[in-house]
């Protein structure tokens, strides 16, 4: 990849916006491009973290497993997107294990070489420590759907925040199997939420992992939430 096609994927990221020519320019030398195939590993929890990234094409799913064995998605990256700027400032290590759910292509920033830009820009100090509050309120909303929604209103809820808002499509970025986890419940659950809002009308399965919101409102109500009312949706 050359000089300038790596600039032109720089500017596209939102954390490197508003940056002066020069701090850009060093930052597209220390870039430095990655190919990963789907199922491949590109860190593991618990690895050196030696820098971030930034997704230019594919998908990545970060994930933690718990001390009982058992995988939980954190989040779907997508293109556009960066990721793991938190063990940058926070971890020695990655806290996270990230696998490509897609052949993916990236650019990867190193932390010496960003640390370095970083002591004379600003900008790019405030970009990152805005990125990483977004990403908080990420995960601080991922808490509260686990602990206080029922299953059909997190499932109501993913499809508001992923659909497109003017056509109504919703793309799912990986299998039932893998958003049902992210989501906390079983893959059964999942069906059963979404078969639940086929029947009343509210969404249509355009094609296969596409669906089409046919009624916002009614989804909109539905991705309010409540109170679990017992166990055994997951």
């Amino acid at each position: 990849m050359d000089l300038s096609r790596k600039k032109d994927i720089l500017v596209r990221f939102p954390i490197f916006s508003g940056l002066e020519p020069d701090h850009l320019e060093i930052l597209t030398l220390i870039a430095v491009p990655k190919k990963i195939a789907k199922k491949s590993i590109l860190f593991r929890e618990g690895d050196e973290a030696t820098g971030f990234y930034l997704l230019v094409k594919g998908k990545v799913k970060l994930t933690k497993v718990s001390p009982s064995g058992k995988e939980q998605i954190l989040h779907f990256v997508g293109p556009g997107q960066s990721f793991a700027e938190a063990a940058l400032y926070m971890e020695k290590t990655y806290p996270a294990t990230a696998e490509a759910i897609e052949n993916a292509s990236l650019l990867f920033i190193p932390k010496d070489d960003l640390f370095r830009v970083i002591k004379d820009n600003e900008r790019l100090s405030m970009n990152l420590i805005a990125h990483l509050a977004g990403f908080l309120q990420v995960l601080t909303r991922k808490v509260e759907e686990l602990s206080l929604m029922d299953s059909t209103s997190r499932v109501a809820l993913y499809l508001w925040a992923g659909m497109d808002p003017v056509t109504g499509v919703m793309r799912f970025p990986a299998g039932k199997g893998q958003i049902a986890a992210s989501l906390g419940m079983a893959v059964e659950t999942f069906s059963r939420s979404l078969a639940r809002m086929k029947e009343e009308q509210i969404i249509r399965e355009a094609a296969p992992g596409i669906l089409q919101v046919l009624d916002r409102e009614a989804l909109k109500k539905f991705s309010r939430g409540k109170p679990e009312q017992g166990k055994g949706e997951g």
